[in-house]
């Protein structure tokens, strides 16, 4: 910080120079009481995370990745996506739901392979009658996060087969995976709600730089 000009030795002036000096002082603590302020309201694990889910750190640095990935596929369309921040929320919705089918596979021994995701994605395309890439990348799906979709649902079927759970009681299994996980997104982006997507009804949504 810039100091003042040098005084004169005069009672008025030496008052001026306590004077600034006491508000800029007052400033500088306001400041970092400010900041002190806004970090608590962070748990230290999140700072500089987009989400934090079972402890693990998913960076506003991973999410800018995924992100430029997707922006490079032809086709797609950020602002046909409903803009930066709505996408951004997509990409959040996508990782926070795939962490919390891998912790179900997990606590109930199911196993999906690569093999398993390659022969789902041939009956998907089967079905479609060719190649589903055009379609996918339109919709913002890079190959690695269609393949972790398809092993979401995949996950899904095998639950289901296994303890006759319908939808509702897979949702709400999975509603309470996320609330035993931690699932604490970054309130820049909103925050995880009750029907499985992160949500803009709080937080401020900023565009990351392009």
């Amino acid at each position: 910080m810039r100091r003042g000009q040098p005084c004169r030795r005069t009672r008025r002036t030496t008052t001026k120079r306590i004077t600034v000096s006491t508000i800029r002082r007052i400033i500088t603590a306001s400041l970092a009481a400010a900041a002190a302020v806004a970090l608590a309201a962070c748990d230290a694990e999140q700072i500089g995370a987009a989400v934090v889910i079972d402890g693990e750190r998913f960076t506003v640095e991973d999410l800018q990745n995924e992100v430029d990935r997707v922006q490079r596929l032809e086709g797609f369309d950020v602002t046909a996506a409903g803009g930066m921040p709505t996408f951004q929320r997509q990409v959040l919705t996508r990782h926070i739901q795939h962490e919390i089918f891998v912790r179900l596979a997990e606590d109930e021994g199911i196993e999906v392979t690569e093999a398993d995701i390659d022969n789902a994605i041939d009956e998907f395309e089967a079905q479609a009658g060719g190649d589903l890439t055009p379609a996918l990348e339109q919709n913002g799906y890079t190959e690695d996060a269609f393949r972790a979709g398809v092993a979401d649902q995949l996950i899904a079927e095998a639950y289901a087969a296994e303890t006759g759970a319908d939808n509702t009681v897979l949702t709400q299994t999975l509603v309470d995976l996320g609330d035993e996980m931690g699932v604490e997104v970054n309130p820049r982006y909103g925050e995880w709600t009750q029907d499985l997507a992160v949500s803009a009804d709080t937080g401020s949504i900023s565009e990351a730089a392009q």
